[in-house]
């Protein structure tokens, strides 16, 4: 029998929907690399975005506290909006555009609506590290045995045309074969999941769970910096180191100093073992371009090879386009849906996320994105570094921060927010403060163990009730939105 003195959260209905929330995107994701497929490659992504809308609609329940994001989206969203009466405007694209951006923004509104545990917090996390330590896996697969687990050259062509050849990498045997996929439908694409996977994996890893999970965990890392070694996109490659410095110097903070020693000693080592095993199956023009990639600076690296986008942008189309140019005039949405015959709205073109924001709704909509973001990262940056939240949800927060950290500068690097990475970015966020707005006590932990014990009290699967208990055990909630 149970002792009478646990309380174990049930897992509810929404949790449940949550969890298929992110199997969807999964399956969606994966889906689209298969050959066989290529003729409901549309109805896939369509699908992976209309889930985060299902779930907006499912979900009624209010949250216990709204997140202090909330109304800068829903300005950014109103206002972009807005653009459909702009004269520019391509409306039909317009409209498939702005429902499009509602969905990677919905997880802001409707996550604090679940039951968000520690446990479900923990659960994200490793049902989304999962996911990219396999697509790093496969990527590396990719590498060594393209006619097995690499799409063709000829489905590969038909997607991107003339560019397909710029993809190609070389292996020391001569062989030629695409820059690893992972999991996705594009050369390359194999750099995300292997920045997410080693950024997780070096939390895991720093978390000391048991044997086993270490293991795994440096197999990710190592996995994911090969995916970024030949890939060759040195950006992600800027951003990956980025997002590991915020996650050592936090725990740093915490006053973690064994774990932020063993990552100064260790992780140069698997870093460069990583490294090492890129050059083993790489070529002499792959050696070189890693070799520059530690010559060069950070600075001198980004700009070559997407700063100059954002200066663009800055000096050249800000001064046009003050107030935007009109919704739906690139992208994904433009291709499906858009007027083509229109000579006020033609197409544009996008590389990275200032850009996009300025042309959807110029200098108010850049404002108003990057302040929401920033928002949100300060919020979880907050509860990582406070002390009135259990030590569990703390450590989640710490990773998420360190996430975040690469995913904004990434946004300087490619439109992140326009695809299935931007809800994962509100997803996560939105769940992390969910969570510490329960404030179970903080305690001592480690990666994979429960913390569902609470109270002596029955369980109750609601929200509400949860906080209830928690009150009577004299856990105060701290004012986190403040």
């Amino acid at each position: 029998m149970r002792p009478a003195n646990v309380l174990r959260f049930k897992t509810t209905r929404s949790e449940y929907r949550l969890y298929w929330f992110l199997v969807v995107q999964f399956v969606c994701q994966a889906a689209l690399m298969m050959e066989r497929l290529g003729g409901i490659r549309t109805l896939l992504r369509a699908v992976a975005f209309a889930s985060s809308l299902i779930m907006l609609a499912l979900l009624t329940e209010k949250p216990s506290r709204p997140h202090p994001a909330k109304l800068i989206a829903l300005a950014f969203l109103t206002f972009m909006g807005m653009g459909l009466v702009h004269p520019n405007a391509n409306h039909l694209s317009g409209i498939a555009h702005w429902l499009l951006n509602i969905a990677i923004w919905a997880p802001l509104f409707w996550i604090g609506r679940t039951t968000v545990t520690a446990r479900t917090l923990g659960n994200l996390l490793l049902l989304l590290w999962f996911f990219h330590l396999g697509s790093s896996l496969i990527g590396v697969l990719q590498v060594y045995y393209p006619d097995r687990f690499a799409p063709s050259a000829q489905f590969v062509r038909e997607m991107l045309g003339t560019s397909a050849d710029g993809l190609l990498i070389n292996r020391a045997d001569g062989k030629q074969v695409w820059r690893p996929f992972g999991l996705s439908d594009t050369p390359g694409g194999a750099a995300v999941s292997g920045s997410f996977a080693a950024v997780v994996g070096i939390f895991i890893l720093l978390a000391k769970p048991g044997f086993g999970v270490r293991l795994l965990a440096v197999g990710g890392i190592l996995a994911g910096f090969f995916c970024l070694y030949t890939c060759e996109i040195r950006s992600i490659m800027v951003t990956t180191v980025v997002g590991s410095v915020v996650l050592v110097a936090l725990q740093f903070y915490q006053g973690k100093v064994t774990r932020s020693a063993a990552a100064i000693l260790f992780l140069p080592l698997i870093f460069a073992l990583a490294l090492s095993w890129t050059r083993s199956i790489g070529d002499e023009r792959l050696g070189r371009r890693l070799h520059a990639l530690t010559e060069e600076s950070a600075s001198e690296t980004y700009y070559k090879s997407r700063g100059f986008f954002v200066t663009m942008t800055i000096t050249d189309e800000l001064p046009k386009y003050p107030l935007g140019a009109g919704l739906g005039r690139y992208g994904m949405m433009y291709r499906y849906f858009g007027d083509k015959r229109s000579r006020d709205s033609t197409a544009m073109f996008v590389e990275v996320q200032i850009t996009a924001w300025l042309y959807d709704g110029g200098v108010p909509l850049v404002v108003l994105g990057y302040g929401a973001l920033f928002v949100a990262s300060f919020a979880t940056l907050r509860i990582a570094v406070s002390r009135r939240v259990s030590g569990v949800i703390a450590d989640y927060a710490t990773v998420i921060t360190a996430l975040n950290a690469g995913w904004i500068a990434a946004s300087f690097n490619n439109a992140l927010f326009e695809g299935p990475s931007g809800m994962i970015f509100w997803l996560l966020n939105g769940a992390v403060f969910a969570a510490a707005s329960l404030a179970p006590p903080r305690a001592p932990h480690f990666v994979g163990q429960r913390t569902d014990r609470l109270s002596k009290q029955p369980s109750s699967v609601t929200q509400d009730a949860i906080c209830s208990d928690a009150s009577a055990v004299g856990i105060s909630r701290p004012p986190l939105s403040s």
